[in-house]
């Protein structure tokens, strides 16, 4: 901004008696004026250079994201993610308990709770799976008509929404269930994960399981005829998948005492399974109310959307074991017939990611044994 000083200067000319009049234009800056400009100007000289210091800052940071944009999108994190529809070897049936694996809370304490357990969902990862480290995790689900149950078998056996039926077998295969008529019996459980790392030793030991129609798992010691044989909760059976892409079945007469299959080369193997998604399914159901089936399915190709291949199948008749009178069976190897509210998904030293997991309850097929 300037002063503007105007300058009117009267001659007199000897020709003529009307003066002549020169005009003076001068302008001058404002002092205050010119500052203020000038510190406009360096207000938006600095202003430019900020905005290009974040330019930089910008680019810098986008060159050390990580780009995710070829991760698989059903399995995103931090955008919604669309779930796969898991295809189902048997029949749904309508209204039957099920469980789906929660991508955004796994802890959901609604059907399943491992809050206390360090190496159990320690992180999510930029695929939206989530993280299971090192260890022997245990990864019980309920039925929603359950909840969460306690671990400790003396609050098992005072519930107050409910009771466990029995402890004895024969009693157990009468009522069908252990805890509620809702427990899962016939049942087809996927879990789709990949594995990272383990032990790589033989299979024998280093492997992941799937449990089914067990209730708790008290140890048997010298005191158990004083009171409830609750080691007796532990009968179950096993699907194993070992870290060598070996196949097994197992049965867990009473906690702890097992009947299983050996790993040998003969074996049925799917192949190396490290470092890919895949599927892996357990399917358990009665054949009649003395014998029970168990087939393992796996779809190592297209990370769990199928198709999926029976890999083995087996079935208890009744004679799978020697020692299951100690719980009041009818006979030594007696078939497990009667449900269970709790799934447990267990491993020894397997580090993975989990990318779903389903549970629901089949229509068995017609199965002759």
């Amino acid at each position: 901004m300037f002063i503007i000083i105007i300058t009117i200067i009267s001659i007199n000319h000897n020709r003529s008696s009307t003066p002549l009049f020169l005009i003076y234009i001068h302008a001058e800056p404002d002092d205050d004026n010119k500052e203020k400009e000038d510190k406009d100007i360096k207000i938006e000289k600095e202003k430019k250079e900020q905005d290009q210091t974040k330019d930089k800052d910008k680019d810098k940071k986008n060159e050390n994201k990580i780009d995710n944009s070829n991760f698989d999108p059903a399995y995103r994190s931090f955008f919604p993610i669309k779930r796969i529809v898991i295809p189902e070897v048997y029949e749904t049936i309508p209204k039957g308990q099920t469980y789906r694996f929660n991508t955004d809370n796994p802890n959901d304490k609604v059907q399943v709770d491992k809050t206390d357990k360090s190496n159990v969902f320690t992180q999510q990862n930029l695929d939206g799976s989530w993280r299971i480290d090192y260890g022997r995790p245990r990864i019980d689900i309920h039925t929603k008509d359950a909840g969460i149950l306690p671990d400790k078998v003396d609050q098992l056996n005072n519930l107050s929404k409910g009771k466990i039926q029995s402890w004895d077998y024969s009693e157990l295969k009468k009522i069908g269930y252990w805890y509620k008529p809702t427990d899962w019996k016939n049942i087809e459980v996927t879990l789709i994960f990949k594995l990272l790392d383990s032990a790589r030793s033989k299979g024998d030991q280093h492997s992941i399981s799937i449990v089914t129609r067990s209730i708790s798992h008290s140890q048997l010691d010298n005191e158990y005829k004083k009171g409830p044989k609750f080691f007796c909760g532990g009968s179950s059976y096993h699907n194993n998948l070992s870290n060598d892409g070996k196949v097994r079945m197992k049965k867990e007469q009473f906690h702890i005492d097992y009947e299983w299959e050996r790993y040998n080369s003969e074996m049925l193997t799917v192949g190396n399974i490290y470092n890919k998604i895949i599927g892996f399914k357990a399917i358990v159901y009665n054949v009649n109310d003395t014998a029970v089936k168990l087939e393992t399915w796996v779809d190592t190709q297209n990370q769990g959307r199928g198709p999926y291949k029976k890999v083995h199948e087996g079935i208890d008749l009744g004679n799978w074991g020697d020692n299951m009178k100690l719980c009041g069976a009818e006979k030594e190897g007696q078939a497990i017939t009667w449900g269970s509210p709790i799934v447990i998904l267990k491993a020894n030293d397997f580090k993975f990611d989990m990318y779903d997991i389903e549970v629901k309850e089949i229509v068995p097929p017609t199965t002759s044994t």
